[in-house]
């Protein structure tokens, strides 16, 4: 899709939390459309090179800036971005080539591969041509954790995405995120599960929705989620209760939260930016 049809299409939503008592929690999409944002929208990162954020989508990587508008797209690379998050400086992605993709970056595959630059160019890190994460999240110790498609296994790098090693779980899962205290979280059909013993084992998350896109901040204190009936959940790290904060148009694509709780996500209305309470 080119990006000014793109543009026309995203509709940025700025949406006010009062805090006033009974006031309900907004709702994303002033006109309630059928409009999509953009080519489907796999995972929302922050911008390595300034304030903004990254969106992964079925298309490449396009920039969008702190207050929630869409922006151009980032490089000449419009590979399917299934899995994509942030290390420091560091762009991880994961998922398959399209039209333009060096075919060094691989065939079918990307496996792992990793920029510098945000975004702008990518080289080949691991399993080239081979596999396909469609879910990938860092620790705050910047361990590497995502879910190779083909056998559905958890694994783990620590070396930015060089070496994995599966972590012994076998799950389906939506999202995966891991929290201040390094408890890694996924989303599952049978509800949210967590592991404190670094994806061994999961057990489901006490007290947690049924949460289905998720999403941390950046400091990894801040947890948001939406569930199956298009609620928006915000947690702090270590705390067993989650808040609602708000409701999706349709079905939600992708959501991020920043470290002073402003939420950007994606559903059938568009790109909308929820500041924080």
């Amino acid at each position: 899709m080119p990006l000014r049809e793109t543009a026309s299409v995203v509709a940025l939503l700025t949406l006010a939390l009062t805090g006033c008592a009974g006031t309900a929690p907004p709702s994303t999409g002033a006109d309630h459309t059928a409009a999509t944002a953009t080519a489907h929208v796999h995972a929302i990162v922050p911008d390595p090179n300034g304030e903004g954020f990254l969106l992964g989508t079925h298309e490449g990587l396009y920039a969008a800036t702190a207050d929630g508008q869409l922006a151009s797209r980032v490089g000449s690379y419009g590979f399917d971005a299934m899995g994509l998050t942030a290390i420091d400086d560091d762009l991880i992605a994961s998922g398959h080539p399209a039209r333009g993709t060096p075919a060094e970056l691989g065939e079918g595959n990307l496996g792992i591969i990793r920029s510098g630059d945000g975004g702008t160019t990518w080289e080949p890190v691991a399993f080239t041509g081979e596999k396909d994460f469609h879910v990938l999240a860092a620790g705050p110790d910047d361990t590497l954790y995502g879910q190779e498609t083909g056998s559905a296994l958890i694994m783990a790098s620590a070396d930015r995405g060089v070496t994995w090693s599966p972590t012994g779980a076998t799950l389906l899962i939506f999202g995966l995120v891991v929290d201040a205290a390094g408890r890694i979280i996924v989303t599952t059909p049978d509800g949210p599960q967590v592991s404190t013993d670094g994806g061994a084992t999961f057990d489901p998350l006490p007290g947690a929705p049924n949460l289905y896109p998720i999403a941390n901040s950046p400091n990894h204190q801040q947890l948001i989620g939406v569930d199956n009936k298009g609620t928006i959940w915000a947690s702090t790290s270590g705390d067993p209760s989650w808040e609602n904060v708000g409701t999706v148009h349709g079905s939600a694509q992708a959501i991020t939260v920043t470290d002073a709780g402003d939420i950007l996500v994606v559903d059938d209305s568009g790109l909308s930016r929820v500041p924080s309470a």
